[in-house]
C-alpha cells in the first residue's frame, strides 16, 4: 500500500507521479491537498480529499475492503455549530486559522473553501512559513510567535473561530498544548471582556505512542475551553460550520 500526501504539485509533475504509480503493482491513495482527482482515478489510484480520508482509504484497501465514499461526518458536527454560533455576537462570523503545521494549514484551507465558498473573510495562517521563521525556531519547538497572534484573536471583534493544530512528535515542543492553553485562555477573557464569546476549535495530530501522548495533550486543550476533534479535517469542518451558523 502506497499513499502519496501533497500540496498541488504542477501538472506536468502530477502527473509524472500518477505514471510512475500507474506500474507500481500496489494500491495506490493519492492526495494531492485541492488537486484535481480526475488523473489519479485514471491513473488507477484511489483519490482521497483530506488526508484523514487518504488515511481511512488505505486501511481499508490493506483490509481488502472497499474506500469509504465519504468522511461526512453527519449531524453531530451540525449539532455543536448550531448551539456554538448561538452564543457569538453580532458581527462575530469569521474563522482565524492559526497553524504551526503547513499542510494542515493547506488542508484547512480546502476544508473552508469547500464548505465556505471563496472569500477573504477567513484567514488561515502557516507560521512555520519562510516569512514567520527567519531567525527564530519553528513553532512546533516554540509556541511564543503563535502564541501572541491566539492572544490577539480575543481583540478580533469579527472572530467567531478560532482555528488551531498542535504537532506532536520527538521534532516537537515537550508540551505543546501546556504552552498554547494559558493564550487560549488570555483570549478568550480577552474576548469575554468585550462581551463576546470565542470559540475555539484544534485537533492533535500524533499518537498516544508520541513522548507528549495524544491524550494528555487532548486533555489539556479540552481543560482550556477547546473543543478539540479527532482530526485536522474535522476541526477545519466544525470551523466552517458554526461560521455558517453565524451567517444565518
Amino acid at each position: 500500500m502506497i499513499v502519496l500526501l501533497s500540496k498541488p504539485p504542477a501538472p506536468a509533475v502530477a502527473q509524472r507521479i500518477l505514471d510512475r504509480a500507474q506500474k507500481v503493482g500496489k494500491p495506490v491513495v493519492v492526495n494531492f491537498l485541492g488537486g484535481d482527482p480526475a488523473p489519479a482515478r485514471r491513473a488507477g489510484a484511489t483519490p482521497a480529499v483530506t488526508l484523514e480520508d487518504a488515511a481511512r482509504a488505505a486501511v481499508a484497501l490493506a483490509r481488502g475492503e472497499p474506500p469509504p465514499t465519504t468522511s461526512d461526518p453527519g449531524n453531530d458536527l451540525a449539532l455543536v455549530a448550531h448551539d456554538e454560533a448561538a452564543k457569538l455576537g453580532r458581527g462575530q462570523r469569521r474563522v482565524r486559522g492559526l497553524y504551526s503545521g503547513g499542510s494542515l494549514a493547506y488542508e484547512a484551507k480546502v476544508i473552508l473553501q469547500l464548505e465556505l465558498g471563496d472569500t477573504n473573510e477567513h484567514t488561515v495562517i502557516d507560521l512555520g512559513d519562510d516569512e514567520y521563521t527567519v531567525g527564530r525556531p519553528h513553532p512546533m519547538i516554540d509556541p511564543r510567535l503563535r502564541n501572541e497572534h491566539v492572544v490577539a484573536t480575543g481583540s478580533d471583534a469579527a472572530a467567531a473561530v478560532l482555528l488551531l493544530d498542535v504537532v506532536i512528535g520527538y521534532a516537537s515542543h515537550p508540551d505543546p498544548a501546556g504552552a498554547l492553553a494559558p493564550a487560549i485562555v488570555e483570549a478568550r477573557e480577552i474576548a469575554s471582556g468585550a462581551g463576546r464569546y470565542l470559540v475555539v476549535v484544534a485537533s492533535v495530530c500524533g499518537t498516544d505512542r508520541d513522548p507528549q501522548g495524544l491524550a494528555a495533550q487532548e486533555r489539556t486543550l479540552a481543560s482550556a475551553g477547546v473543543l478539540v476533534q479527532p482530526s485536522n479535517a474535522r476541526a477545519a469542518r466544525l470551523a466552517a460550520l458554526i461560521a455558517k451558523a453565524a451567517q444565518a
